[in-house]
């Protein structure tokens, strides 16, 4: 029973109802009951003293009539009065009775006894008296004037035992004869008295009763509600603590999904049900929440993969976040390694944007994005002053058909910007140095078909469509060397060499092929390296080369080689033409050549130190230019050095 009102707070709160109502019927009907009882008992008892009022007072009219009654008797001498005086006698003494039978207190049986012994003394001396006081009167045996009487006491009766004292009769004169009706009177006066004084208590009772009895309910009441209410009250305290728990966990729960919770023990009520509905829920919004962090950490890290740099930015409240490809592209160390959400980038935000070269345009064109909603548009921009070429474009993020942000998508696309300025280059380089010798191929073979010539001049011409094919046949090597490496194919045969020979061999080679340069050559005859020969002899034929071809005027080509450590540092120094700082940076991109009209004039393909730079790198070596305008220039290579001695033994 108790356990089915339990499972609902309306059972709970009829039951709360019918147990007051019963309460209060309970009490009301214990009241009343109280009340009718001791109205009852008063009744009852006034009832008595109104009975006994009346029979008093029918006691004392019957002691009156029975006076009168005998007075006639003695007046008149009749035996009709008498006979009414005894008929008198036998109701006062019947009345008597009952008095004395009815006596149920001190007072009550002081008044019967007092009306005994009044008739008692009445009739066995006062009626005696006068009947023989007026036989003796018949007979002549006194004469004397009614109303004195002086007579009559002798006719009493002597009761010299009588040991009663309160009632005394003195028969000196008539008017002794009324002493007893005197004293009758006020025993009835004293009686009545009391009966009334009785009544007024009884009255006074009743009423005292009668508040008694409401204070009595109300007090019952009181202490009904009372004890309910110190009943209820542990139930009502655990149902306020729980909907209270329940409100500071939903407080918790709202401000973060994965907050720790006060622990509940659901009742069985609806407040129960509620308490057990929001445990579910939290532990299933917990779980959907686990979820929804699990997909946005997933989003995040594949965001982060993207090589793309990615900047979402909320509409409402501007914020912006990013993947790690932005901090890359802007050569910024990440924030942190943990990539199971994006970054926020209000703090480098001006950073990255003074690295704009036109912060202007990009703000516009990410204005019209969020503000006007235009995204069919792509924005190519620069940064680090022209180092990089940037393009944008953007994508707008709308959840249940309203737009919350706008993700910009920006990728870097210098390399393609280069690969295609290489590609045009390469076009005007390569139809520029094909054209050239291929023409000069072409003619000479057509005077030599066409015409008859002179055996000096056939030879010259021969000489010439030599030379030229030997510079058709380098610029293909080289497109063929650059295509090598850049799909990986170059892969030296790597052995040991002398470095003095190696440099001695193409020293002589060169010093042959000139007359106007003069070179110098200090290396430790020791000093070894692992390579491909092959590579490594096209890399320093390549500077010398370049040395005796950007020094048109002759002068000083110094090779200078030093040790610092386990490596090996070659210096080839000419005083040609040298490199502006601008020339310099570039020297080692492909395709580049230098903007001076000298330069030009003497011709390339812009390939050479491309192809030297590419085969240092695959040797584990560096190569770097110092230069200046004018003056001359000087490429330095270092190359690891190697033991001689331990390659032969390891090998």
């Amino acid at each position: 029973m108790k356990r089915w009102i339990e499972q609902r707070i309306s059972r709970q709160v009829m039951t709360i109802f019918y147990i007051l109502i019963a309460l209060v019927t309970l009490t009301s009907i214990g009241t009343y009951f109280y009340t009718q009882q001791s109205i009852q008992e008063t009744t009852v008892k006034l009832e008595r003293i109104s009975e006994q009022r009346a029979r008093a007072t029918d006691l004392f009219e019957t002691w009156q009539s029975m006076q009168y009654e005998l007075r006639g008797h003695v007046l008149l001498g009749e035996r009709a009065l008498l006979e009414e005086v005894r008929t008198a006698q036998t109701n006062i003494d019947e009345q008597t009775t009952w008095f004395e039978e009815q006596a149920s207190n001190e007072e009550e049986a002081q008044f019967a006894e007092d009306a005994r012994l009044l008739f008692s003394i009445y009739t066995t001396r006062v009626m005696p008296a006068l009947e023989q006081y007026v036989i003796a009167k018949q007979a002549g045996e006194i004469d004397e004037s009614f109303l004195q009487m002086r007579t009559v006491g002798q006719f009493m009766p002597k009761n010299e035992t009588s040991t009663q004292t309160r009632f005394k009769l003195n028969s000196s004169s008539a008017a002794d004869m009324s002493a007893s009706i005197v004293d009758m009177e006020s025993v009835f006066t004293d009686y009545r008295q009391n009966l009334d004084f009785q009544e007024s208590e009884l009255r006074d009772a009743l009423s005292k009763q009668l508040v008694k009895a409401q204070w009595m309910w109300l007090l019952i009441l009181l202490g009904a509600l009372f004890i309910l209410f110190v009943g209820l009250q542990p139930y009502i305290l655990r149902l306020t603590n729980q909907l209270q728990t329940l409100m500071v966990n939903s407080e918790r729960l709202a401000n973060n999904p994965s907050a720790t919770l006060i622990p509940i023990k659901p009742l069985q009520n609806e407040v129960g049900q509620l308490s057990k509905a929001f445990n579910e829920m939290a532990t299933s919004l917990r779980s959907q929440q686990d979820q929804v962090e699990l997909e946005r950490e997933k989003t995040a890290r594949i965001l982060h993969t993207m090589r793309d740099s990615i900047v979402y930015t909320e509409l409402e409240t501007n914020e912006r976040f990013v993947n790690s490809a932005l901090f890359d592209l802007y050569e910024h160390p990440l924030p942190s390694t943990e990539r199971g959400s994006l970054y926020p980038i209000a703090m480098y935000y001006p950073m990255f944007m003074n690295q704009i070269d036109d912060p202007e345009e990009l703000n516009q064109f990410t204005k019209r994005a969020k503000e006007e909603g235009i995204f069919d548009e792509t924005y190519t921009y620069t940064m680090q002053e022209g180092q990089k070429t940037i393009r944008m474009y953007a994508e707008p993020i709308d959840l249940q058909n309203e737009r919350v942000g706008v993700i910009f998508v920006s990728r870097d696309i210098t390399q393609e910007t280069e690969i295609n300025r290489l590609k045009t280059e390469l076009v005007a380089t390569v139809s520029h140095e094909l054209r050239t010798p291929l023409t000069s191929i072409l003619g000479f073979s057509e005077l030599l078909k066409s015409r008859q010539l002179e055996n000096t001049k056939r030879e010259r011409y021969l000489d010439m469509i030599a030379s030229e094919t030997k510079r058709l046949e380098r610029l293909v090597s080289d497109l063929l060397d650059v295509q090598k490496m850049e799909a990986g194919m170059s892969v030296p045969d790597f052995k040991v060499e002398s470095l003095y020979d190696l440099l001695s061999d193409l020293l002589e080679i060169h010093a042959g092929s000139t007359e106007h340069h003069f070179f110098h050559f200090d290396c430790d005859e020791s000093l070894f390296v692992a390579g491909d020969p092959a590579q490594l002899r096209q890399v320093f034929s390549n500077i010398l080369n370049n040395a005796i071809k950007y020094s048109p005027r002759g002068g000083n080509v110094t090779v200078d080689v030093t040790c610092e450590d386990d490596t090996i540092q070659i210096g080839i120094t000419d005083e040609g033409l040298g490199l502006s700082e601008e020339d310099a940076a570039r020297i080692f991109d492909k395709f580049y050549r230098s903007a001076s009209e000298e330069s030009k004039r003497i011709g390339g393909t812009g390939l050479g130190l491309a192809i030297c730079k590419e085969i240092v790198q695959l040797h584990g070596g560096t190569i770097s230019v110092q230069s200046q305008l004018g003056e001359g220039t000087t490429m330095i290579v270092e190359l690891p050095m190697v033991d001689h001695v331990n390659e032969e033994s390891s090998s």
